[in-house]
């Protein structure tokens, strides 16, 4: 049996002097807390007045009060009583709080000058104990409640001060933070009379363990969300364990989010389902927002629970409601929903991505490219929404950008056009015919796809002074196959001299390849990026994407010495064993024939693995000005058919480079393949362990139970 405690046990004396006043000067006691209690009670009617009667102006999101805390001139004039709806849950917030107070002690004071006092003085000591524990738990409690919720209302500006190093946002985190503790430390302070009684009171001392363990509980919990919220934003809070790293951004992105000049907010409006193509979405945003230093933020807005604000969103961006309406046109099943990016002044240049637009099927394979796609979006808008112009010529059998019906697939580029506009390039027909053409001042790029006349004299001069103009330097890309004439020899396409002085050779040669595992055919040679050009952001970035590209119909294109102002470099170089011809074969198999019958007749023409110069590439002082390629088929549209060709990010990020523009074409950012795991199959599965293991471990439970049980009735 528990033994009954003595009057003669001694007790601590926690407290003594506080007691003892309360003893022996109980109606100053009682007269003092009735003070404080009117002052709690006139607080009370402040808060509450300022809460009720003030005029309630519109509340703003907390990103936009932080602006606006940023950028005082940016913010509307408030009038004369007028408190937002924000600041007015914090005044209902502290009348509220402070009418308990006030309740407490003047309940408190009320007993202490009403009630007569106990005629012992150890009862008298007790009731003085139970009144400096009741009056402090309570009001403890109330401070840490209170410093909780604000801390919740406020905890924008505890980002703002961690993640942006607003200094100032410091003192709304550290209040409500300064509230807790005082609270904790009322409530501590409190029960330590108390424990005078513990041993001897089983109702105080069942008061004191529990105040002690909640005490003990909120600590640690306190201590644990501080630490948590410091350490997500301090520390990298994600960690991506999938093997090909489906959840983590590239060096390109995450350089792009850090050099933003102004803050991008990327509206996200998402079906409510858990799909994975939409929660990779969302992943995708908050990895954006974590890596960006608080320059890119992202705000979820549903359909069904924030229909006000979608409804303001689609008023501000008409877009946006064209897009949420729209269903797929080559899938009824393509998912609905939006992200909207928008920046600058009153966030009104923007961009409307269709959710759909995220990810694409390659072939049978579904592919996420959201962060290509998002990547193209935000290097648009941080480049001031301008649109570069680039020109194809189209006045001497060039590769037609028009797109339009009855031209051939191999000799159309209306889908190069289309990806280049994509790229927020202006892509414009150039004709150069008559006597006295001119390239356009706002020419960004000019570009030569596969003349099959030649360039007249005048319009060979129009290019040569669009090349050489002092006040504005221009660009040209050179794109051209092994094309025949009428006697079987190359063709002249009459700008080889324009290209001479820019330190480009146009070889006059017809490349064979041998066929091979990677490259089947005779008119196809396989290209790869050449050591000369490691540090050109081309290779940088196209290397990423691809380490080799197909050339069809190739012909030579090398560097020369012509000019010493300008610096050649090849840029791809062929890829295994090819050869030279003056005239195009008439029979390529017969010579094949000869091939496997005689190493000899391989030697007679000369059949080399020596790699052959395809594709160069022309600076002036670090700058670029040219570019010329050995073929032109690969931006056709017949290449376009079978797939995504990455041919086209190789020119997109050659106009980039020559413009002096991060690339935006490729990025250097992969589209994510979905995976799709698949059990094992039945003969590499082992029944063994499925069917006896967990029926051992239940056999062991039951006995370890069982055990316990017998021991402790047997005690």
């Amino acid at each position: 049996m528990e033994p009954t405690p003595t009057s003669n046990a001694p007790t601590p004396n926690a407290g003594g002097p506080l007691v003892d006043y309360i003893r022996t000067q109980r109606q100053s006691a009682g007269t003092m807390l009735a003070i404080l209690s009117v002052l709690f009670l006139a607080l009370t009617v402040f808060l509450a007045l300022k809460a009720f009667r003030a005029p309630v102006a519109p509340a703003k999101p907390a990103d936009e009060r932080l602006r606006e805390r940023d950028r005082p001139e940016a913010a509307e004039p408030a009038k004369p009583g007028e408190v937002s709806e924000l600041a007015r849950g914090d005044y209902m917030l502290g009348w509220v709080g402070c009418l308990a107070a006030f309740l407490t002690v003047g309940v408190t004071a009320a007993w202490l000058l009403a009630s007569p006092p106990p005629a012992d003085e150890r009862r008298q000591k007790t009731e003085a104990r139970v009144a400096i524990l009741t009056l402090g738990s309570v009001l403890g409690t109330l401070a840490i409640l209170a410093g909780l919720i604000l801390f919740y209302r406020w905890s924008e500006s505890l980002t703002a001060w961690l993640d942006r190093g607003q200094v100032k946002e410091a003192k709304w985190v550290l209040i409500p933070v300064l509230m807790i503790v005082v609270g904790a430390g009322l409530i501590f302070v409190a029960i330590q009379p108390a424990r005078a009684e513990e041993r001897n009171n089983s109702a105080i001392r069942r008061v004191v363990y529990g105040a002690n363990f909640g005490l003990t509980v909120l600590l640690l919990v306190v201590a644990f969300v501080v630490a948590n919220v410091l350490f997500s934003l301090k520390v990298p809070n994600k960690l991506d364990t999938t093997a090909t790293g489906f959840y983590s951004l590239s060096d390109n992105t995450k350089n792009l989010l850090a050099r933003l000049a102004e803050p991008v907010t990327a509206f996200a409006i998402l079906p409510e389902g858990q799909d994975r193509q939409t929660n990779d979405i969302r992943q995708l945003l908050l990895a954006c927002q974590d890596a960006s230093d608080g320059k890119f933020k992202v705000k979820f807005i549903s359909e069904i629970a924030n229909k006000t604000e979608l409804a303001n969103l689609a008023q501000k961006y008409p877009q946006l409601l064209l897009v949420l309406n729209q269903r797929g046109f080559e899938d009824e099943d393509d998912m609905s929903g939006a992200v909207v990016l928008a920046t600058g002044e009153n966030e009104m240049r923007h961009v409307v991505i269709p959710a759909r637009e995220f990810s694409a099927t390659e072939g049978r394979q579904v592919v996420f490219q959201g962060e290509a796609r998002l990547f193209k979006e935000i290097a648009f808008l941080a480049d001031s929404q301008s649109r570069a112009v680039v020109y194809f010529t189209q006045s001497n059998g060039e590769l037609d950008i028009s797109g339009g019906p009855g031209v051939q697939p191999v000799r159309s580029a209306g889908r190069f056009k289309a990806y280049l506009e994509r790229n927020y390039l202006d892509v414009r027909p150039l004709p150069l015919a008559g006597e006295n053409p001119s390239v356009p001042e706002d020419a960004a790029v000019v570009v030569v796809a596969e003349p099959r006349t030649p360039f007249s004299e005048p319009a060979v001069a129009a290019l040569r002074k669009y090349l050489t103009n002092p006040a504005k330097k221009g660009k040209l890309i050179f794109l051209s196959g092994a094309v025949p004439g009428p006697d079987r020899k190359m063709l002249k396409t009459g700008v080889e001299p324009l290209l001479a002085e820019l330190n480009i050779q146009l070889g006059d040669k017809f490349i064979y390849n041998i066929p091979n595992q990677f490259s089947p055919r005779t008119d196809r040679v396989l290209g790869v990026f050449s050591k000369a050009a490691e540090q050109n952001p081309i290779l940088q970035t196209i290397v990423k994407v691809t380490p080799a590209i197909a050339f069809g119909t190739p012909r030579e294109v090398e560097p020369g010495t012509t000019n010493p102002a300008f610096q050649a470099t090849d840029l791809m170089l062929s890829e295994g064993r090819t050869w030279l011809e003056a005239e195009q074969l008439a029979d390529v198999g017969q010579v094949l024939d000869e091939f496997s019958q005689s190493r000899r007749a391989m030697d007679a023409r000369g059949v080399s693995s020596t790699r052959r110069s395809l594709a160069v590439i022309v600076s002036e002082r670090g700058s670029g000005r040219a570019a010329a390629f050995g073929n032109s088929y690969f931006i056709s549209d017949d290449v376009a058919r079978q797939g995504r060709p990455v041919s086209f990010d190789l020119i997109g990020v050659t106009i980039d480079w020559l413009r002096e523009k991060p690339s935006i074409a490729a990025a250097g950012v992969e589209a994510k393949k979905y995976g799709e795991y698949r059990f094992p199959p039945p003969a590499t599965v082992d029944t063994t362990r499925i069917l006896y293991l967990p029926l051992g471990l239940a056999f062991l439970t039951v006995l370890g139970l069982g055990a316990g049980v017998w021991v402790i009735r047997r005690r």
